[in-house]
C-alpha cells in the first residue's frame, strides 16, 4: 500500500510537471520517445550467485537497446554479470531467449544476441560525437523495477563528470566499483537528473531528436536526482568490438597517472602508481615522476576529467607496442621506453566444486598482486561450505588460499579444478585427495576426503511414538481457578483429530485432562505441554491408556488404545527436483488437517524454491500444494519426477502448474524462452 500510494503521488507529480511543459517541448518529448522506444528492450536474467561456497539461482532485470537488425542488444556488464540464461522482452511484448556475445567490465558494457533467426529488428545507433551540454533535455528509457515502456525526462547537469567529489582524492575514482571490478577507467560520465531506478541499468539515454547519446548505468539514492550514463561515442566503439570479437582488447603499460590539480606544475601529468613486476617498473618508471610527453606528443592533464581520455589513447594502442616517455624526476630529465602487454580480464568467474566443499575463482596476475600474492597465482578459494570436506581437511582450507595442484596435477583455472575434482557420482568414502596450495607465502599441502553436498539435511532414524490424537494447552492452577473449572489444573483439550484414539474414546474439546493411569499430571507453565506428552510417549502401543478428565466440573475416566503417531511435517522426506530447482515432499496427515483437505486430495507440497529455477520463474512459492503439471494430476513426489521426465522427452514448449495457495487455486506458467535455454 505504501508503494502504491508513493506511485500515485509520483504519477501526480509527473502529470503536474507535464502540464507545465510548453507545447513545443511536449511535442519534442513525444517525438523523441516515438523514435527511440521501439528499440528499447527489457532484459530478464537468471543469475548464479554465491553465498559462501554454494551457488544459487536468482532473477534480476535490466534494460537495453537493440543496435543491429540481427538483434544485438547493448546493455551494462553488471546487468548480465553471473548470468546463466537471458530473456529479452521487446517493446511490442514479444519475448525471445538470448545469448551473451561479450562483456567488458572495465567499461561496464555488454552485448546480448536475441535468438530469433530470420527476424529483423528495429535498431538504433549510438551518437558518433558527444555534443551534449549542461541544460540539454534528455530522456531515460527502460524498465525501472521491471516496469516496461517507462520514460523519465531531465536535463544534463554535467557532460563530463568523474565520480569523485571535492572531498576525495582523484585516485579513488575507479575504486567505487570494488577491488576487482573497476569501471569507467577510460571515460567520464554524463551526469543528468532524469530519474533512473534499479532495472533502468543498460537502457538508453536519448536526446530530443531520439538519438542514443548514452547508456544509463547508475543512480544515487543519497544525492537526490543524480544519474550517470556512459557517453554514446564510447559505447558505440566498445559495443562494436564486442559484437565483432566477443571481447575488448586493450594495451596495459603498467602505470597510472593523475592530473596536475593540487600541484605547482602547469604542464604534464603525474605518475600516480606503477604496478609491481610490470614492464613500467622494469623500465625504471616511478610513482611521483612527472610525465611530459608520449612519443614526442606533449601531455598536459590539468584537471581530472582529462585523465580518462589519456588512458584510453594508451589502451587503444596495439598490444606489444612500445611508447617513449619523456619525464622529470625532481630536476632530472629522463627518457624511458615501455612495451605494453594485453590488459587482463578482471571479471571474476566463480564455480562451485561441491565434492570438495568449496567455490573457486580464477585469479589474474593483476588481482594476485593486489592481494600481495605471487603473480603465478591462478585459482583462489572463494568460499568454504561449513562442515564440508574443505572445512574438515587436514589442515582445513581457508578463503584466499591459492590452489596449485590436486593429486599432483597442476591447476591452471577454476574450471580445470572442477574437471580434476572427483565427480559426485564416483566418490569413494575411503579415498583421500591431496591438495597443494599457498597461503600468504607458505607452500602447504592438505589431505581432503571428498563428499557430496547434501541439499536436504539427513534425518536420523526415530523410534515409533505413541499418539492419542489430541492437541492441548497447559492449564496451571491460577488459570484453572480463574476459569472456575473445579480442578487444580491440568491440560485443556483444544483439538481432537477425527478417527483418532482420543476421538474413539469420547474425548471432546474443552475437556481437562487431570491424570493418566490414576497419576495426576500438572503443567509446569503456560506453554510447556511436555508433562502430558511424555506420559503419552512412554505408554505402550496397543495397550490400554486410561485418562482422567473433567467435563463440566464432573470427573470421569476414559480408556483408549494408542496408535503410532502420524508422520510430522518436520520429518517428512524431502526430494530435490533438479528439473524445477525445488524441494518437494508428499502430503502428510497434518497437512491435510491444517489445510482442510480430504483424504482423496493428492499433490505435493513445495518446501523450497530456487528463484532462478524453472519453478521460481513460474512463480511457484514455498508452501504451495502442486496438484497438476500440464493438466495431468500429480499424486506424489515420485509421480512428479516421472511426469517431468515424460514431458522432457516430448520437449514441451510450455509448462503449466496448477497449485493450491491458501484458499486460492492458481494456474502458473513458464514459457519456451526459459525452457529452451535450460
Amino acid at each position: 500500500m505504501i508503494f502504491k500510494a508513493a506511485l500515485i503521488v509520483f504519477l501526480a507529480f509527473i502529470g503536474s510537471a507535464n502540464a507545465q511543459t510548453t507545447p513545443n517541448l511536449r511535442n519534442e518529448l513525444v517525438t523523441a520517445r516515438a523514435v527511440a522506444q521501439p528499440k528499447v528492450v527489457s532484459i530478464l536474467v537468471v543469475r548464479e550467485d554465491f553465498s559462501g561456497s554454494e551457488a544459487a539461482l536468482s532473477v534480476s532485470s535490466g534494460s537495453g537497446t537493440v543496435v543491429t537488425p540481427e538483434g544485438h542488444v547493448a546493455t551494462n556488464a553488471h546487468v548480465v554479470a553471473n548470468g546463466k540464461r537471458f530473456k529479452v522482452v521487446l517493446n511490442d511484448q514479444r519475448e525471445f531467449p538470448a545469448t551473451l556475445v561479450g562483456e567488458d567490465a572495465m567499461s561496464d558494457l555488454a552485448v546480448l544476441k536475441i535468438n530469433a533467426p530470420g527476424v529483423s529488428f528495429p535498431f538504433a545507433e549510438f551518437s558518433m560525437e558527444q555534443s551534449l551540454q549542461a541544460g540539454d533535455t534528455v530522456l531515460a528509457m527502460g524498465a525501472p523495477w521491471g516496469m516496461t515502456d517507462s520514460v523519465s525526462a531531465g536535463v544534463v547537469n554535467h557532460a563530463n563528470r568523474l565520480l569523485v567529489s571535492l572531498f576525495e582524492d582523484e585516485a579513488d575514482y575507479e575504486q567505487a566499483a570494488g577491488q576487482d571490478q573497476v569501471t569507467a577507467r577510460y571515460y567520464a560520465w554524463i551526469q543528468h537528473d532524469a530519474a533512473i531506478s534499479p532495472g533502468n541499468s543498460g537502457g538508453p539515454l536519448v536526446d530530443l531528436s531520439g538519438r542514443i547519446v548514452g547508456v544509463n548505468t547508475r543512480g544515487s539514492f543519497f544525492g537526490g536526482d543524480m544519474a550517470f550514463a556512459i557517453p554514446g561515442p564510447i559505447a558505440r566503439t566498445i559495443v562494436a568490438e564486442l559484437i565483432n570479437n566477443g571481447r575488448v582488447t586493450r594495451s596495459d603499460y603498467g602505470f597510472n597517472v593523475r592530473s596536475l590539480r593540487g600541484t605547482r606544475y602547469t604542464a604534464g601529468a603525474m605518475v600516480s602508481s606503477v604496478d609491481r613486476e610490470s614492464n613500467a617498473e622494469k623500465a625504471g618508471l616511478r610513482a611521483g615522476d612527472r610525465l611530459l610527453s608520449v612519443n614526442a606528443v606533449a601531455v598536459n592533464l590539468k584537471q581530472p576529467e582529462a585523465v580518462p581520455v589519456f588512458r584510453r589513447q594508451l589502451a587503444e594502442r596495439a598490444v606489444q607496442s612500445s611508447i617513449r616517455l619523456k619525464l622529470m624526476r625532481g630536476q632530472e630529465a629522463l627518457e624511458l621506453e615501455i612495451r605494453s602487454v594485453r590488459e587482463e580480464d578482471r571479471s571474476i568467474k566463480q564455480v562451485e566444486i561441491s565434492s570438495l566443499g568449496i567455490s573457486a575463482a580464477d585469479l589474474s596476475a593483476d588481482m594476485a598482486r593486489s592481494r600481495f600474492l605471487e603473480a603465478k597465482a591462478s585459482v583462489s578459494v572463494a568460499g568454504i561450505r561449513a562442515g564440508g570436506p574443505a572445512a574438515s581437511a587436514q589442515p582445513p582450507l581457508q578463503v584466499g588460499d591459492v590452489i596449485e595442484s590436486i593429486e599432483q596435477r597442476p591447476v591452471a583455472s577454476a574450471q580445470k579444478l572442477l574437471e580434476l575434482a572427483p565427480p559426485v557420482a564416483e566418490l569413494d568414502d575411503q579415498r583421500t585427495w591431496v591438495l597443494a596450495f599457498s597461503r600468504r607465502g607458505k607452500e602447504m599441502v592438505s589431505v581432503i576426503t571428498p563428499a557430496p553436498k547434501r541439499l536436504i539435511p539427513e534425518q536420523l532414524p526415530e523410534l515409533p511414538k505413541s499418539w492419542a490424537g489430541w492437541e492441548v494447552q497447559p492449564l496451571p492452577p491460577a488459570l484453572a481457578a480463574r476459569l472456575k473449572l473445579g480442578v487444580e489444573g491440568g491440560f485443556r483439550v483444544t483439538r481432537v483429530y477425527a478417527d483418532s484414539p482420543a476421538a474413539r474414546a469420547g474425548v471432546a474439546v474443552g475437556d481437562v485432562i487431570t491424570a493418566t493411569g490414576g497419576i495426576a499430571v500438572l503443567p509446569s507453565g503456560l506453554v510447556e505441554t511436555g508433562a502430558l506428552d511424555q506420559r503419552v510417549r512412554n505408554a505402550s502401543l496397543g495397550a490400554p491408556f486410561v485418562v482422567s478428565i473433567s467435563r463440566a466440573q464432573k470427573s470421569r475416566e476414559l480408556s483408549m488404545t494408542l496408535i503410532e503417531q502420524p508422520l510430522v511435517i518436520e520429518r517428512a522426506e524431502r526430494t530435490f527436483i533438479d528439473r524445477l530447482s525445488l524441494v518437494a515432499r508428499d502430503l502428510t496427515f497434518y497437512d491435510r488437517v491444517d489445510r482442510s483437505l480430504t483424504a482423496l486430495q493428492r499433490g505435493v507440497i513445495i518446501d523450497r524454491v530456487e528463484a532462478g529455477g524453472v519453478a521460481g520463474l513460474a512463480h511457484l512459492r514455498q508452501g504451495d500444494l502442486l496438484v497438476q503439471v500440464n493438466q495431468r494430476k500429480v499424486d506424489s513426489v515420485e509421480g512428479l519426477s516421472a511426469r517431468l521426465q515424460a514431458l522432457e522427452s516430448k520437449q514441451a514448449p510450455r509448462l503449466s502448474f496448477l497449485v493450491m495457495r491458501g484458499a486460492d487455486t492458481r494456474l502458473l506458467f513458464v514459457d519456451s524462452p526459459w525452457l529452451e535455454t535450460q
